[in-house]
């Protein structure tokens, strides 16, 4: 009983207090958060007085989709928002859509960034950092939500570096492989973006790509390979569901697959429904081997690739 009410004082993981902004730029020291919460419950907070129009989508590939950027293609007086979760699902970004709407809320201007994975996942993850919000799904979920917290919060490799850590204020090795996040970003928490200056800096520095980073950078073959088919029934209703609420709304909308380094095309019969359902003009496939792909400078590591990318992409999207 006293550990968890310890728990709940200290709200290490910041789902129980209210908070007006869930991240700290001066800080470079932090625990995780669940992104998929930080984006709706700061989006819940400002919305009345932001009333955002413009939205982007997506798991963490979509933060590096700059809205000063983005904002050079849709009109002037928009109001953009970062929506976007880890490890986001195609049913996570299907309810932030819904819920968006269900508030009378516009959705002027949409940027749909997506890749197989986020596609294939047709329900709710688990663990802290990747379960919904409880607001996307009426408070359904409010118990499981918590559970994942707490299930983490008592970890063997949580519990013990978050309260050395808490004690002493210093950092051991052992501390950033489970309890502590030393990524330093800069956070604007009226659009909920997170820009890495500092990363950038390095490479512009040529002092990112170090032997040790080059490892993960591995060979691909030459020979296009494709994603399995992931677009079955359950995705379709939800697509369905978000292509409903765009029509209804007259929605601006774009979607994006995402460029990946594993050069994976996806897979041609979802393709083809993504078209049919939203349309050819609104579908763009940076998936495969292409120049963006083949360069390995376009990415941090062998997931993320990296905001020269995301500006690319925008003007041909918009501009051709």
């Amino acid at each position: 009983m006293v550990v968890l009410l310890f728990y709940v004082w200290k709200d290490p993981f910041k789902v129980i207090w209210h908070y007006d902004s869930f991240y700290d730029s001066e800080k470079k020291i932090s625990f995780p958060l669940n992104k998929d919460y930080v984006s709706t419950t700061t989006y819940e907070n400002q919305y009345k007085t932001e009333h955002y129009d413009s939205f982007i989508f997506g798991n963490s590939r979509s933060i590096i989709y700059g809205i000063d950027e983005w904002k050079k293609y849709i009109p002037v007086e928009s109001k953009a928002y970062h929506f976007d979760a880890s490890a986001e699902t195609i049913y996570g970004i299907c309810k932030k859509i819904e819920y968006i709407d269900s508030k009378g809320e516009k959705l002027n201007n949409v940027l749909l960034i997506v890749d197989h994975m986020i596609l294939n996942r047709a329900e709710s993850l688990d663990g802290h950092l990747f379960v919904i919000s409880p607001q996307l799904t009426s408070y359904e979920n409010t118990a499981n939500f918590h559970l994942q917290f707490l299930k983490t919060f008592y970890n063997y490799k949580f519990f013990p570096g978050y309260i050395e850590y808490t004690i002493t204020g210093k950092i051991k090795p052992y501390m950033t492989k489970a309890t502590l996040d030393e990524e330093h970003f800069l956070y604007d928490k009226r659009t909920n973006e997170m820009r890495y200056t500092i990363v950038d800096k390095e490479i512009e520095e040529g002092k990112f790509y170090t032997p040790e980073r080059m490892k993960v950078f591995y060979k691909r073959d030459t020979v296009q390979n494709y994603a399995p088919q992931v677009i079955k029934e359950r995705q379709k209703e939800l697509l369905n569901t978000i292509a409903t609420i765009f029509k209804k709304q007259g929605t601006n909308y774009k979607i994006i697959i995402n460029p990946l380094y594993d050069q994976k095309k996806l897979n041609e019969d979802d393709i083809a429904y993504l078209i049919k359902l939203f349309g050819k003009e609104t579908v763009y496939d940076f998936s495969g081997i292409n120049d963006i792909t083949n360069d390995y400078r376009n990415y941090y590591e062998s997931s993320h690739y990296r905001p020269q990318v995301a500006k690319k992409i925008m003007k041909e999207i918009y501009t051709q």
